[in-house]
């Protein structure tokens, strides 16, 4: 099996029968009738038994789109999702980024495809793989976060496999010398390649003139994509003063709303600019903000000055708000020499002091535990069954894993420099409002292995809530047990009979009472501008932690277990 990554997705190219596949879902080919009884499309539906061929027959009676979801009958998957007639490079690519939206919808994790369009359809394996990883791209480089940690690609003959796996190791060197995206401030920002006009945020940020008409630099693009129904708003509201800032509709756009202020002057206002716009964002529950790189256009600043300004304004903002109701910001480079210079210098700015409130807080040193490193900024490190750190770890979490687990197979240290800064920064920062009580505890979470190896490179992410519970709101779970981790509905077995579960350190600071229909903690009584850190089942004696901040857990330990 070989893998790459895009975006924050797992994908693996798999020879072998796809019938077989234990993903979250199965792709199959299908005709307009749902029907279809040859190819692929008759081994899974054999495979899948007669109710799922009665349903087919029943939706392929009624009208429906290009993807149609049926159940899974005797396959071991949740969900059969049908693509219509995808056998040709257009409608392959149609059809993939089609079946990853309804996979996002209905928050799946997995999803294993078939050699599109190679059977009947006559299209050559390098075509279809291209077809394929170039569809998959295109939808995971948008701006919304997917749920979609693994995508199997799986091929059913050698003469295929090995036309995909040319492909497949191609598009791998290619990836790698030009990634899609620099993920900076651990997971909520982004630099981006790519056309601000196209994303879809619930804010979009326009630097604009005092009369809101102005045709330079990226806000011509923007006021015309998003029509005359925005440039109306524009007229209508008059115009704005340098300092202020004003929301409109989206029109046209995929966003919820505009935002229109006058860009910065000098690099001096950069910082203070972009920690305002954020503290608008926050004030109307806007969770995902594009930009563009300010200052790097027409106003004429050194761009080096630029980028480092633009750091220290989102670094000024995430540091003076415990929970952010930001989930993500995308800064939008429009030539390769401003996305480098965000990647150098992001990747130098966790070196330098942070303020945070009156503290400057030098960016704290990596945990004496681990092994060093040189340069690296991600390291796996298996620890001896022999050593300390390895019985002390095996010995709690044998306590309350029994029955469910009652052999450790291996344990893993995750060394991830930038994960862990932005952890421990934000674990400082509750320190500072709560000085007088433990903030931090070791908890469990499960997962599939796919999953649990994401997690160890991008963090805990709330797009993966959804798939078991959400019972005390939509954030990420970790438990105090860990036999509530081992279970088999969060840590489902590898084909091994192998479960993997995350030993994580956790900011819980302070909590309350969870609640299905939390999307982020509920204010403190004491300070209505403040947040709780977590929820919890249980306010005197939690055993569930759910917590909101993308980094306010950090993934210690990977524990393989049976």
């Amino acid at each position: 099996m070989n893998e790459l990554v895009i975006g924050q997705s797992f994908v693996m190219l798999k020879k072998g029968d796809i019938t077989a596949e234990c993903t979250d879902a199965i792709v199959n080919i299908n005709n307009d009738s749902l029907v279809q009884n040859f190819g692929v499309s008759k081994e899974i539906l054999s495979a899948a038994g007669d109710l799922v061929k009665e349903e087919c027959y029943l939706l392929g009676q009624q009208p429906h789109g290009d993807v149609v979801e049926t159940g899974a009958g005797n396959l071991q998957c949740r969900k059969l999702i049908h693509v219509i007639g995808a056998s040709d490079w257009y409608s392959i690519i149609a059809g993939v980024k089609k079946v990853l939206e309804k996979c996002d919808q209905l928050h799946l994790i997995s999803v294993a495809f078939p050699a599109l369009g190679t059977g009947a359809g006559g299209l050559s394996a390098k075509r279809s793989m291209e077809a394929i990883l170039t569809a998959t791209e295109e939808y995971l480089s948008g701006s919304k976060t997917s749920s979609i940690s693994e995508i199997h690609i799986v091929a059913f003959t050698q003469n295929v496999y090995q036309e995909y796996l040319n492909v497949f190791d191609s598009r791998t060197l290619t990836l790698q010398k030009l990634s899609l995206h620099a993920p900076i401030f651990g997971n909520t920002v982004e630099i981006i390649r790519g056309d601000i006009t196209s994303l879809n945020v619930d804010c979009i940020v326009n630097l604009n003139n005092e009369t809101l008409d102005r045709i330079k630099g990226v806000s011509g693009p923007i006021l015309s994509a998003a029509g005359d129904n925005v440039k109306n708003e524009c007229r209508i509201l008059g115009g704005i003063r340098r300092g202020k800032m004003i929301l409109t509709s989206g029109g046209n756009l995929r966003c919820k709303k505009i935002l229109h202020l006058i860009g910065p002057e000098s690099s001096a206002d950069i910082a203070s600019s972009l920690d305002k716009i954020l503290w608008k964002c926050e004030k109307h529950s806007l969770k995902t903000v594009a930009l563009p790189a300010i200052g790097t256009g027409e106003a004429g600043i050194d761009l080096n000055d630029s980028v480092q300004e633009m750091l220290q304004g989102l670094n000024q903002h995430f540091q003076n708000v415990v929970n952010s109701r930001i989930e993500k910001i995308y800064i939008i480079a429009f030539t390769e020499e401003i996305y480098r210079a965000f990647q150098i210098r992001s990747s130098d700015f966790l070196d330098i002091n942070m303020n945070l409130g009156f503290n400057v807080v030098k960016a704290t040193n990596n945990p004496p535990t681990w092994t060093a490193m040189g340069t690296d900024e991600y390291l796996i490190v298996e620890l001896q069954r022999d050593s300390t750190e390895f019985r002390t770890i095996e010995n709690n979490f044998l306590k309350s894993a029994h029955p469910l687990c009652s052999q450790v197979i291996k344990i893993e240290r995750v060394q991830n420099v930038t994960l862990w800064r932005m952890f421990d920064i934000q674990k400082k920062s509750v320190q500072k409002c709560y000085p007088n009580q433990q903030n931090q505890k070791h908890l469990y979470h499960g997962s599939t292995e796919g999953t649990v190896t994401k997690i160890s490179i991008f963090g805990f992410n709330r797009s993966f809530c959804g798939r078991n519970a959400t019972c005390y709101g939509k954030g990420t779970y970790f438990a105090k047990n860990a036999s509530y981790s081992c279970d088999n509905k969060y840590a489902l077995p590898d084909a091994n009979g192998h479960k993997h579960i995350i030993l994580a350190a956790v900011i819980t600071g302070k909590w309350c009472l969870g609640r299905s229909d939390y999307l982020e903690p509920p204010p403190t009584l004491e300070n209505p501008n403040q947040l709780y850190n977590c929820v919890v089942d249980n306010v005197f004696n939690p055993s569930i932690f759910v917590t909101f901040s993308d980094y306010g857990a950090y993934p210690e330990y990977l524990i393989t277990c049976q």
